[in-house]
């Protein structure tokens, strides 16, 4: 059975894919380790490491995502490279391409021109037609510390006094309006240039399918005046004196999000679920293109409501993945992954790993 990680940050760690290479059985040891270990450990006999979906963060990932995913593909194994900006880093491309320390400022210039990380980040999707977008999202759970200079008391001797010269207050890594503008321009840059998207989301439900609802209205709206121009452009090309005008064709369905929407290490609750999915049918998604992952270096794996959820989205939605960065824990986090999945929903191990392989193929090899 073949493993296939969706999810994760292997090239942000200390030795990069390395450790995951080495921890992962070769095919000739598999086949003369089945009988010998079947009875004890019948994932790890059967199984082989198939590929993975390198995530990046921020634009300095990026040719380290490349660079791990060019090594995985010499030794043939299926890699995707992932471009995008991930709420918890946000706050430092937006601090580093804006040329003012107003943190209020959208991610377009005054004149209405795009940010450098946006521009930057679409040339690099068109350069490489087979990445998809991710890690993007939307955060309300991440805090970051700053600090704010009160007056310091000056003592006779000249000396300041120690007592409430910092103070220090918790906020959001990054505004949350910043996130959804950020998230909004990244989820219609998926949907334009039909790409897979990968979701992180912490917290922030209702932010999320209000942003949804703008990428989809924005869709909408962009069609609509192509279809203007197209309307205005056959008219401008036809004798109306001579040729009936042609009646309005009604417009085909068409994508008003990304074509796959895979929401990874999911911690929504269960009442969420319906919302989603409703929220991914507007923009035209059907349920069989909406992802879910469970990653077991996340708590939320481990609770006792999870089987609970793996088994109301069930198994043709659901994939396999570590959201690691050190590699040398991501083979058996794949096996403890699939483990987990048969283990909530009543199978087979090896159906498991057969059908979250095909979620995967889907998911990113079948746009």
């Amino acid at each position: 059975m073949k493993l296939f990680d969706c999810h994760c940050h292997t090239h942000m760690g200390p030795r990069g894919i390395s450790p995951l290479l080495e921890s992962i059985p070769q095919p000739s040891a598999t086949i003369g380790a089945q009988h010998e270990h079947a009875a004890r450990d019948h994932t790890s006999a059967s199984s082989s490491f198939a590929g993975a979906a390198i995530m990046s963060t921020h634009p300095r990932d990026y040719a380290a995502v490349d660079s791990v995913v060019a090594k995985l593909r010499e030794r043939s194994y299926r890699a995707v490279p992932c471009y995008g900006i991930h709420p918890w880093f946000l706050h430092e491309v937006l601090n580093t391409t804006s040329s003012s320390d107003d943190e209020s400022k959208n991610s377009f210039n005054d004149d209405g021109k795009e940010d450098d990380w946006l521009v930057d980040l679409k040339q690099r999707l068109i350069d490489h037609p087979d990445a998809i977008v991710g890690e993007i999202g939307l955060d309300g759970a991440r805090w970051r510390e700053v600090e704010e200079d009160d007056n310091a008391t000056v003592q006779s001797n000249g000396s300041k006094e120690e007592v409430n010269i910092w103070k220090r207050k918790r906020v959001l890594s990054c505004p949350m309006d910043l996130q959804r503008r950020a998230f909004e321009q990244q989820l219609l840059l998926a949907a334009e240039l039909q790409r897979p998207v990968s979701i992180h989301v912490v917290r922030a439900w209702g932010e999320l399918l209000d942003s949804f609802d703008t990428a989809r209205e924005a869709m909408e709206q962009k069609y609509l005046i192509e279809e203007e121009e197209e309307e205005a452009q056959k008219k401008g090309e036809e004798n109306e004196q001579f040729i009936r005008p042609r009646s309005r064709i009604k417009p085909k369905r068409r994508l008003l999000l990304p074509p796959k929407v895979y929401f990874h290490a999911f911690s929504g609750k269960a009442g969420v679920l319906p919302s989603l999915l409703a929220a991914c049918k507007k923009g035209n998604v059907p349920r069989e293109d909406v992802f879910f992952g469970f990653a077991p270096a996340i708590p939320n794996f481990y609770s006792a409501k999870t089987p609970s959820i793996m088994k109301q989205i069930g198994i043709h939605q659901l994939v396999l993945e570590t959201d690691l960065e050190d590699s040398s824990n991501a083979w058996s986090d794949l096996k403890r992954g699939v483990e987990g999945l048969a283990l909530a929903l009543d199978m087979d191990v090896c159906e498991v790993a057969e059908q979250t392989y095909w979620n995967a193929d889907r998911l990113y090899f079948s746009c």
